[in-house]
């Protein structure tokens, strides 16, 4: 028996496949072969479709045995040539049917890799630097201090006022705490410096006597312990800060509460910053 319909030569090839080729049944395999035989060949066409009609009506009038229908059968396409056909179309539908399953498997492997690759995304912890608040508290001191317009959010010089205010701003982590009244200042307002989800508070103080010197008191939820900025530690009458200087402003910094950093800048050298946060500092 013949395993593979390519190993047919000839007219055997022709005449065992014209009907699956009439029928639109050849398969991909030996498409190529038959074009190559059909040419010249319309008139053995014409007369194999004539004979194949009057074949089939003359057999569906029979009513003989199974095996005579089987012979006859035969006389068309034999087993071998039918057998190696039907073999030959199972194959092709089995790749067909490895391909579709392998690209199944690949589009879900696809997927599955992208949900575990977005969730790793989402959940893993990303290494972004920290944000330094006290650093840009002091670029605020700046601004407030050289453009207060539009930055003020309560320009008051009554420290009832100020304290009631304070008071009543929500989403605070923390509770705010006005130092105690500093010798030589006043209070100038109130401003509220927000940082995404991070609220600081800004008392705002200016000097009587010289009227263009300013002084800020920025509140700010924290532990100094857990803050990116590194300065000098000092300690003032058991007021352990830190100090933070640039060429424009000086601050220092101290662990006002238990749960709020606070923060005094202005032009004054640091020991005398930190000695009116000591003067301040109700605790």
């Amino acid at each position: 028996m013949t395993d593979n319909i390519s190993e047919l030569q000839g007219d055997k090839f022709f005449y065992g496949n014209l009907g699956d080729y009439l029928g639109g049944e050849l398969t991909p395999s030996s498409i190529g072969q038959f074009n190559g035989m059909i040419e010249g060949k319309q008139k053995e066409i014409d007369q194999f479709q004539e004979n194949r009609g009057k074949f089939q009506s003359a057999l569906g009038d029979i009513g003989a045995s199974e095996a005579v229908k089987h012979k006859l059968r035969t006389m068309a396409q034999d087993d071998q040539i039918r057998e190696t056909s039907e073999a030959s179309d199972i194959l092709e539908l089995g790749r067909a049917e490895m391909w579709s399953h392998l690209l199944r498997r690949t589009v879900l492997g696809v997927m599955a890799a992208g949900i575990v690759g977005f969730a790793a995304f989402v959940v893993w912890p990303k290494n972004t630097p920290k944000f330094d608040i006290i650093e840009n508290l002091g670029y605020e001191a700046v601004a407030l201090e050289e453009d207060p317009s539009g930055r003020v959010s309560l320009p008051s010089s009554d420290g009832d006022e100020i304290r009631q205010f304070i008071g009543h701003v929500t989403g605070l982590s923390y509770v705010p705490q006005l130092l105690r009244p500093i010798a030589g200042w006043n209070y100038e307002g109130v401003s509220i410096i927000e940082y995404d989800d991070l609220k600081i508070i800004g008392i705002n103080y200016v000097s009587p006597d010289r009227k263009n010197e300013h002084l800020y008191h920025f509140m700010t939820p924290g532990v100094m312990a857990d803050l990116p900025f590194k300065g000098e530690e000092a300690d003032y009458r058991g007021l352990k800060y830190r100090v933070y200087g640039s060429e424009k402003i000086n601050l220092v910094v101290w662990q006002h509460t238990p749960t709020m950093v606070s923060v005094l800048a202005g032009h004054r050298s640091a020991p005398e910053l930190a000695e009116m946060a000591r003067t301040g500092d109700p605790e």
